[in-house]
């Protein structure tokens, strides 16, 4: 058999395609709009003057358009003289061109007809220079990845996509509204029940609603962190090494901090959102390694029980703290500047008694006449190489500090690289740090100053060194003196000391620990209070107290919902998820969730943990029992066959949202929940205007979407702060965060108010109230639901009779 035979293509020829146009159909559009000038009303929601293929008649289209505007006819003399008045007449060609174009068409009754096939060109052109650019890109990727270009390539055909619908819109007749709304009602009138839209799994929700309904922009709304946020000077560490306030952090609105992860090890993210909360109590914490931070009542801590607020957290329960934070700068400074720093910092911590100051006049600070002629050698020595260049940053803080109890590290020292914090500490503790090689082998540091000493145990904690802090007194001269003590006594960090620091002229010392830790290996040197493959310790509370109320702040974090602050970890959607669990597994309809604030994996646990009843952080951390794994697994089943589809890309912009949901929606039919949390998430690209403005857009287009697709749309919002002035802290409309377009474009606005959050003796403990602010078609009220809040689910709440609303 021969082989077939294909035809050949002429590279040359294929180079001379040319795009697609029809001169003919544009040409009768302009001159059918001459003849008529009625018909600019049906054409310009067809087209507009990009769709024209020609320069000269993308000229005249905005020569109608304007002369058409303002109210004026539009025949070849009118726009000869306009053409003229804008000296673009020459550019279409003169009067004769304009004569050319009326005279070849004889009726403008086909006007819509080829005002298609223009646009219908103008369509097939775009797709040609969009298939260029993709093809372009795949060439000259210009660094980006395979996903990059797809989705880039993706944007663009649905771009196309948008701009072809137009015109598809518009106005029908009221016969024909009526015929399909009649359809609708008898369907309607069929159904046992109130619930004409989807349930949402709430009776009393559902019969102040009828349920979910097609086509509506839903709003759930509450306040951010209900209450949950820590006092203004609470530090927090950046990925620089650097460390600031939460207020600080808050005012730049951008930064990079630690969260701890579901592999309870620390990593660096950034908050999605900064949150003033006002003015409120604060309450400090004490631990046993001497930490403290200041928090309201309602912020959470991560507890053996999971994250619980300090309302319910007594003095003797254990919180977790980092044992390593492993966050260095990439600054350099000299060796002579980092030894000069620590002796000037080690300097008059303590006096010993007959212990003379000398002055160094050329530093203009006090200097210790040390007895250890190493240590004199040494400092003399940086002196000699820095007296000619000293810093700035440097002469500023001698000439700050000479009182030690206002001394502090510089804040360039925690933005060094590992090996020059080391040396810095091997300084201080050659002059203020003590060595122990008895029963117990210790090591620590001395001050009066309790910000230094905190600062000192920070610095070892990057190292992953746990050292505590205590106060105690010293004999000075005649009387006594309180100081602070930082002890390090556990092996490990011992060891690591010893490794990485060390103590310059205590080198027989730390040998000797060394020596006794291998020795006895006591048992009470074991860090027994740290979980093993994890960079948590747990740490003991010995003190809740009262401070005063202070400026607070919080911080939403992605995914984790926690964050490290006075290195101590503090936490920062339920009900629409419970909404989203109902329609995927009960109403077995397809539900699209967009979780912009929380992975996959975090959403999926929190979904188990509520179909399961089994708590969120047993669940997190693998610690089950025997009871709760069928729960587990029947949960994991219901979940496997739910047609729930989740996407967790941050920052979507709404076409980018509505591109992926109607792909779906293609895929899968008819759809039966959208889930967007949370809408401020969302991103306009480019945009120019104000916020306010960019979250309107993005409320107008999430309204479209659910008519487009006839689906209901449920968005998670925030509320503002201006709500926690009130006394009736209750949300209403005008709280809704950055745009009065949410609630003008929304069908539906709820929001959730727990009392407990406010009042810690609320007798509504566990109760959550639904308030429905707004509904388009139905009455405003309010319901409330049982919140169980170590599962993160909303139940129907029991009736005054004792049984259950609904199943």
């Amino acid at each position: 058999m021969p082989e077939p035979t294909y035809p050949t293509i002429d590279r040359a020829v294929e180079s001379l395609k040319t795009l697609p146009f029809s001169k003919e159909a544009e040409q009768s559009v302009l001159g059918g709009l001459m003849l008529n000038n009625e018909a600019w009303i049906s054409i310009s929601e067809l087209l507009t003057k990009a769709d024209f293929h020609f320069p000269e008649h993308r000229i005249l289209f905005d020569a109608i358009e304007s002369l058409s505007e303002e109210g004026s006819p539009c025949d070849p003399i009118t726009l000869s003289e306009w053409l003229q008045k804008h000296n673009k007449l020459d550019a279409i060609g003169g009067g004769a061109y304009l004569g050319l174009i009326a005279g070849n068409i004889p009726s403008a009754a086909n006007i819509i007809a080829y005002a298609k096939i223009v646009r219908e060109r103008s369509i097939l052109r775009q797709l040609v220079r969009v298939g260029t650019d993709i093809a372009d890109s795949a060439f000259n990727t210009q660094g980006r990845d395979s996903s990059q270009l797809l989705d880039n390539a993706e944007k663009l055909v649905f771009k196309i996509a948008e701009l072809g619908a137009r015109g598809q819109g518009g106005f029908l007749k009221v016969e024909n509204i009526l015929t399909k709304t009649l359809d609708r009602i008898e369907i309607l009138s069929e159904q046992e029940g109130k619930i004409t839209g989807l349930s949402s799994g709430f009776t009393d929700f559902d019969e102040l609603t009828s349920g979910l309904q097609r086509s509506d922009l839903i709003i759930v709304a509450g306040r951010p962190s209900m209450g949950k946020c820590i006092a203004s000077d609470c530090k927090i560490v950046l990925a620089d090494g650097s460390i600031v306030t939460i207020e600080e952090i808050y005012q730049r609105q951008q930064s990079q901090v630690l969260t701890l992860g579901t592999d309870c090890q620390f990593h660096l993210t950034k908050p999605t959102a900064f949150i003033n909360d006002g003015i409120k109590p604060v309450f400090r914490v004490m631990t046993k390694l001497g930490k403290s931070i200041e928090t309201t009542l309602t912020h959470p801590f991560l507890t053996s029980q999971g994250w619980l607020p300090l309302a319910k957290i007594s003095v003797g329960n254990k919180i977790a703290v980092p044992k390593k934070m492993g966050v260095f700068g990439h600054e350099k400074l000299k060796e002579c500047e980092i030894k000069l720093l620590a002796y000037l910092i080690g300097n008059d911590l303590i006096l010993p008694k007959n212990q003379k100051p000398s002055f160094f006049k050329k530093l203009g600070f006090s200097i210790k006449n040390w007895d250890n002629p190493q240590i004199q050698k040494d400092f003399d020595g940086a002196v000699e190489q820095s007296k000619n260049s000293l810093p700035q940053w440097l002469d500023e803080f001698c000439l700050k500090t000479k009182n030690a109890k206002n001394k502090s590290i510089p804040a360039i020292i925690f933005k060094l690289q590992p090996t020059q914090i080391a040396l810095f500490l091997n300084r201080l503790f050659a002059i203020g740090g003590w060595v122990s090689d008895n029963s117990l082998p210790k090591l620590g540091y001395y001050s009066v100053n309790e910000g230094l000493i905190t600062q000192v145990q920070h610095l070892l904690l990057r190292f992953g060194i746990i050292a505590s802090i205590k106060k105690s007194w010293v004999q000075y001269e005649d009387s006594s003196r309180n100081i602070r003590k930082l002890e390090i006594l556990e092996a490990e960090s011992l060891q690591i000391f010893i490794n990485k620091i060390g103590i310059f002229t205590k080198e027989k010392s730390l040998s000797a620990i060394q020596l006794a830790i291998a020795a006895k290996n006591n048992p009470k040197l074991a860090r027994k209070k740290s979980v093993p493959n994890s960079e948590i310790y747990w740490d003991e509370i010995v003190a809740i107290e009262p401070v005063c109320s202070k400026q607070v702040y919080d911080l939403t974090i992605p995914n984790t919902h926690n964050f490290v602050a006075n290195d101590i970890c503090v936490h920062n959607t339920s009900f629409a998820m419970n909404i989203a669990a109902t329609v995927a597994v009960k109403e077995k309809l397809p539900v699209a969730v967009f979780s912009m604030e929380m992975s996959n994996e975090q959403l999926a646990m929190r979904l188990i943990s509520s179909l399961a009843e089994v708590n969120l952080q047993s669940v997190r951390t693998g610690k089950l029992t025997d009871d709760d794994w069928p729960q587990i697994t029947y949960a994991v089943s219901q979940l496997s066959e739910a047609s729930l589809y989740i996407d967790e890309t941050p920052a979507l912009s709404p076409i980018e949202l509505r591109s992926r949901v109607r792909r779906l929606a293609r895929e899968k039919g008819q759809l039966g929940l959208v889930v967007i949390d949370y809408l401020q998430l969302m991103q306009v690209p480019n945009n120019k205007e104000s916020r306010a403005n960019e979250v309107s857009e993005i409320a107008r287009s999430l309204k479209s979407l659910a008519k487009e697709l006839n689906v209901p749309v449920l968005a998670l919002s925030q509320l503002n702060r201006s709500l926690e002035q009130r006394t009736n802290k209750r949300p209403i409309m005008s709280d809704l965060r950055e745009s009065g377009e949410i609630e003008q474009s929304a069908d539906l606005i709820v929001f959730i108010y727990r009392d407990e959050v406010y009042n810690e003796n609320s007798p509504d403990k566990g109760i959550a109230e639904i308030i429905i602010a707004k509904q388009r078609n139905g009455p405003i009220g309010k319901n409330r639901l049982y919140f169980k809040g170590h599962i993160t689910k909303f139940e129907n709440l029991a009736s005054e009779d004792g049984f259950y609303h609904g199943e």
